[in-house]
C-alpha cells in the first residue's frame, strides 16, 4: 500500500508499507527516508477520518484497524507532524530541527501560535526570511515572504503598529551573516518561550471552550472567563465517555475540583483523554509506567473470543502508543550518535590500516584536525569560533554573539550571570 505523506511546508512524498504493519513501521519509513534515524518519538502521523476530524494515527495499532484503505487500491493520505514538542537545545540532529521549524513557521503563519507581542512577531518573521531568503539584500528584498509570513499575530492583535515592516527590514538586517540552520533554530527558541509552545488544543464549539494540553500541564480557556492552568502534579484522575470528558484535581487552594466537557464528538474526547496521558508520561515522568503502555480495549469480536482465551490478541488495539519519555528520547538518541560516530571511526581506521602508513598518518592527523575545529565551532551558530563562558555553570560551548542572545546554558539550563569573553590560543 502506498502512502502519500505531507509535511507542513505542503510537500508531499510516498512510501510504501504493508496495509498489515502498525503505523511505527509507517513512521520509521518516514524518517528514514527524511535523515531522522534516532529522534522519531517526537513525530506522529495523522489521518482524517470520515467526519473530517483530524486524528493521530496510532503507531502501535494496525494501520488498516484505524484507517479505511478503500480496499488498499488508492494510496493512504498521512500528514506527519510534531507530537512531541521539546526546546531547540534537545534536538541533536539538524534534519529533525528542520521538520520542528517547518511545523513552528506553519503553526505561526496559521495562527496556531501567538507572539507575546509585536517586537516578537517582527523578530520571527524576520527569522523566517533569513531562513529561507538569506542575508537582506536591498536591492532585492524578500517582500514576498515578508507579505507570505505577515499573518503572523500576537496576543494583542488590536493594537498593530505601522511600522511593523521596518521593524521586521530592521530585525533581518542585523542577522547578517547568520546561517539558515542558525536562523532555524533561533526561531524554535523564541516559540519556544511562548505561552503555548507544544500546546494541542481541543475544542467545543457551542459554548465556546478551548482545552490545551501542552508540556506543562492543561489550559483552560473560556469565553469572558480568566484562562486557567492546571498542571499534570494537580491532576488526581482523567477520563472520557462517548462525548464527555471528566477531570478531577486539586485547585490552587488544594482543594478536589471536578471539570466535565462535552465536546464534539466522541473522537475528539477520546483524544484529549489520550493527549493528556501521553504528554504526562513524555513531559513529566522518569519512564513509561507499564499501566499506560499495556492498557487495551477489544472490539466486539475480540472481546468474544477473549472469553474462552484471554491471551488472544484478535481485535486487540492499544489506547496509548507512547513508547519513550523526553529524557529517553534525548538520552538514546545521543548514544546512538555517538555509538554511531565510533562506529564510523573504528571502519575509518580500519581502511587506514590497509594502506601506506605514511598515507594512514596523514588521513588521522588531518580527521584529527577536523575534529579539533569543530570541537572548537560554536554550538549553536556552527559557524564562530567559542570565545565565552557561562558564569557560574563555567560551560564552554558558544560564541560571543550567541552567548549574547541566550539567558541559560544549553547544557545544563542554568540562568546565565555574565557571558566571560575567553582569550583562546591561536588556531
Amino acid at each position: 500500500m502506498w502512502c502519500l505523506i505531507s509535511q507542513p511546508n505542503s510537500v508531499v512524498f510516498e512510501v510504501r508499507v504493508d496495509p498489515k504493519s502498525i503505523g511505527q513501521d509507517c513512521l520509521e519509513k518516514v524518517c528514514e527516508y527524511l535523515g531522522i534515524s534516532n529522534e522519531a518519538d517526537y513525530f506522529g502521523l495523522k489521518y482524517e477520518n470520515t467526519k473530517g476530524e483530524e486524528l493521530w494515527l496510532n503507531l502501535r495499532n494496525p494501520i488498516d484497524r484505524q484507517v479505511n484503505c478503500h480496499g488498499h487500491t488508492s494510496p493512504l493520505r498521512l500528514a506527519l507532524r510534531v507530537k512531541f514538542w521539546v526546546p531547540p537545545h534537545l534536538l541533536l540532529q539538524e534534519t529533525t530541527r528542520h521538520q520542528f521549524y517547518l511545523h513552528a513557521r506553519s503553526d505561526l503563519i496559521e495562527k496556531r501560535l501567538l507572539a507575546n507581542d509585536w517586537n516578537g512577531v517582527s523578530r520571527v518573521i524576520a527569522l523566517i526570511a533569513q531562513a529561507e531568503s538569506d542575508d537582506y539584500d536591498s536591492l532585492h528584498p524578500p517582500h514576498s515572504l515578508y507579505l507570505q509570513a505577515s499573518t503572523v499575530d500576537c496576543v494583542d492583535a488590536s493594537s498593530r503598529p505601522n511600522n511593523l515592516l521596518q521593524r521586521i527590514i530592521t530585525n533581518h538586517k542585523k542577522m547578517k551573516g547568520m546561517k539558515r540552520s542558525a536562523a532555524e533554530y533561533w526561531l524554535l527558541k523564541e516559540i519556544s518561550e511562548l505561552e503555548s509552545f507544544g500546546e494541542e488544543i481541543f475544542k467545543k464549539t457551542h459554548p465556546n471552550v478551548f482545552v490545551g494540553v501542552g508540556p506543562h500541564g492543561i489550559t483552560i480557556c473560556e469565553k469572558s472567563k480568566e484562562k486557567q492552568l492546571i498542571s499534570f502534579t494537580n491532576i488526581i484522575s482523567a477520563s472520557s465517555h462517548r462525548r464527555t470528558f471528566k477531570l478531577e484535581y486539586l485547585s490552587v487552594d488544594n482543594q478536589e475540583t471536578s471539570l466535565e466537557v462535552k465536546l464534539d464528538s466522541s473522537h475528539a474526547a477520546s483524544s484529549l483523554y489520550r493527549a493528556i496521558t501521553e504528554k504526562h508520561a513524555f513531559y513529566s515522568c522518569e519512564t513509561v509506567r507499564s499501566a499506560v503502555t499495556s492498557q487495551f480495549i477489544r472490539d466486539l469480536k475480540g472481546t468474544i473470543v477473549s472469553i474462552f482465551n484471554e491471551d488472544s490478541t484478535l481485535g486487540k488495539k492499544y489506547v496509548f502508543d507512547i513508547r519513550r519519555t523526553c529524557r529517553e528520547v534525548y538520552d538514546n538518541a545521543r548514544r546512538a550518535i555517538y555509538q554511531e560516530s565510533r562506529a564510523r571511526l573504528t571502519l575509518d581506521n580500519e581502511k587506514c590500516g590497509a594502506n601506506m602508513c605514511e598515507r594512514s598518518n596523514f588521513k588521522d592527523s588531518e580527521e584529527r584536525l577536523t575534529r579539533f575545529i569543530e570541537a572548537m565551532t560554536c554550538k549553536i551558530c556552527m559557524d564562530n569560533k567559542i570565545d565565552s563562558v557561562f558564569i557560574p555553570c563555567s560551560h564552554v560551548v558558544a560564541c560571543t554573539e550567541c552567548a549574547a542572545r541566550i539567558e541559560k546554558c544549553p547544557l545544563c539550563r542554568t540562568e546565565i550571570s555574565q557571558a566571560q569573553k575567553l582569550f583562546m590560543p591561536v588556531w
